[in-house]
């Protein structure tokens, strides 16, 4: 994995082939980029509904209380599974895509097999979704589909990763990125930790604690392996194309990422402090999770120095917008998770909202809205067309940034208040569930500003999607107009 940090041509991920390979590129993903990006969009949609209507029955348990099918129990795990493999999934497969093959300056040789995979997937999720909604989740964080949708979920997973690496093969680049090396890492730790979480805790279920340690394992690869892998590949590619200089202190790109990997792995673990586990087992995942401080401070250097002094470029990039706020609540969540392995703090935030607050910071201020802006960034390239609406674009922006600052902000301070509570003897647990409400309601109203820049989103893109379709049945019909009769 050499970095050439020596070599100006090579000190960020945005080098890339001529604009004609990049055109060609860009039109061979044109078909099952529209197919993943709508099929992402689809199920951000729902999972906007899902999460508004959970958000509200916390506060307001008579809401939608008469049908088992959209009660509590049933609605939040359903939009934790539809927001993480409906949407997270069709949009870090879509990203990923147009990365590899752009960094690997190679065109897509097919995409039958891709879009069968993608296909695949998303019944797999539909089937898993359903499942949980008929009362078959397996109440595992991040794992609540039921074992029955898993072999399509395997299916899918493997016709769409291979073709990642396809497209890498078919490439002519002879240099490695720091954005490949997150690539790479994301689409092969992902079937490791799910067969492995599948088998021992679905399929043939480990006993005792055991299942604990195993959740907790996958939870946190899931996001650092996967999630954060790809958020982190889009940051190291897009943030010095559209700041058009080199990534800061990219020679340290390399430390970062194997640090990440290495420790990152193991530092989901820290979520079992003070919980019935070995002793020695809290204390290697709160060793892992501190190490974390060492990537923090290269993506610090990173990221935020090559932001420095190029704050004036805000106001006309918006996909520039989304992902400094990422890098922002990248930043943030690997502090709170440093923090949680604290025993002190860990004491006080343990079964709050305030693990919530940390959720929706790492899935939707982070990987949400970096995916939000490399998909602004990738479309218009895809597609040949600039996006439909700039309005839609600001209101997008505004509704995310205000609802993600809203919810985490309402959930972490109502969860530190409730673990504080929680630990007076003196008061008593009515009280406390009555002092969380008008955090709850905070976060709802947030919750339900992200659901509008969703929805803005979606609108945005099907009518740039429309105008595309509308440019290319123009452009044939010209140049069969253009064709002397003899020759039609």
């Amino acid at each position: 994995m050499a970095t050439d940090s020596h070599n100006p041509k090579h000190k960020s991920d945005c080098a890339l082939a001529p604009s004609c390979d990049a055109s060609v590129i860009d039109a061979s993903l044109r078909a099952p980029l529209t197919v993943l990006i709508t099929s992402a969009l689809i199920w951000l949609l729902v999972a906007g509904t899902l999460s508004v209507v959970a958000a509200w029955q916390l506060h307001t348990p008579s809401f939608f209380n008469n049908c088992e099918y959209v009660t509590y129990g049933r609605i939040q795990p359903a939009q934790s599974s539809v927001f993480i493999y409906g949407w997270g999934f069709n949009a870090a497969f879509a990203v990923s895509l147009w990365l590899m093959a752009r960094l690997s300056r190679g065109a897509l040789p097919g995409c039958g097999v891709l879009l069968l995979g993608t296909v695949f997937w998303n019944v797999g999720v539909t089937v898993g979704v359903g499942g949980i909604l008929a009362g078959f989740s397996t109440s595992l964080a991040s794992l609540e589909m039921p074992g029955f949708a898993t072999p399509l979920l395997w299916v899918a997973y493997a016709l769409i990763a291979a073709w990642s690496f396809v497209v890498f093969r078919a490439g002519r680049s002879q240099q490695l990125f720091a954005s490949q090396w997150y690539l790479f890492v994301a689409l092969l730790a992902f079937p490791w930790i799910y067969a492995i979480a599948q088998i021992m805790l679905v399929f043939v279920p480990v006993r005792g604690t055991v299942q604990s340690v195993i959740q907790a394992w996958f939870a946190g690869n899931l996001f650092l392996l996967w999630f954060a892998s790809i958020a982190l590949a889009a940051i190291y590619y897009f943030l010095p194309k559209l700041l058009k200089k080199p990534v800061s202190s990219y020679y340290l790109a390399s430390t970062g990422f194997w640090w990440l990997v290495v420790f990152g792995s193991w530092a989901g673990i820290t979520r079992l402090i003070g919980g019935p586990v070995p002793a020695w087992v809290q204390t290697f995942g709160a060793a892992a999770t501190f190490m974390l401080l060492v990537p923090l401070v290269i993506f610090v250097l990173n990221f935020l120095g090559s932001l420095a002094g190029n704050g004036a470029l805000l106001k006309d990039s918006y996909p520039l917008r989304f992902i400094t706020f990422g890098v922002f609540a990248l930043l943030l969540v690997l502090l709170a998770w440093v923090f949680g392995a604290v025993h002190g703090f860990a004491a006080i935030t343990q079964f709050t909202y305030f693990t919530a607050a940390e959720a929706q910071l790492g899935y939707y201020g982070f990987f949400t809205m970096v995916i939000f802006g490399a998909l602004y960034a990738i479309v218009p390239r895809v597609f040949a067309t600039a996006w439909a609406n700039d309005a839609l674009i600001g209101v997008h922006f505004v509704a995310s940034a205000i609802g993600v600052t809203l919810v985490v902000g309402s959930l972490a301070i109502g969860g530190i208040n409730q673990g504080l509570q929680l630990a007076d003897a003196s008061i008593a647990f009515t009280s406390v569930t009555s002092a969380t409400l008008p955090y709850l309601f905070s976060a709802s109203v947030g919750c339900v500003l992200i659901a509008i820049g969703q929805l803005a989103f979606a609108i945005n893109f099907f009518w740039t999607l429309a105008n595309a379709s509308a440019c290319c049945v123009s452009s044939v019909k010209q140049l069969l107009s253009a064709q002397p009769e003899a020759t039609r």
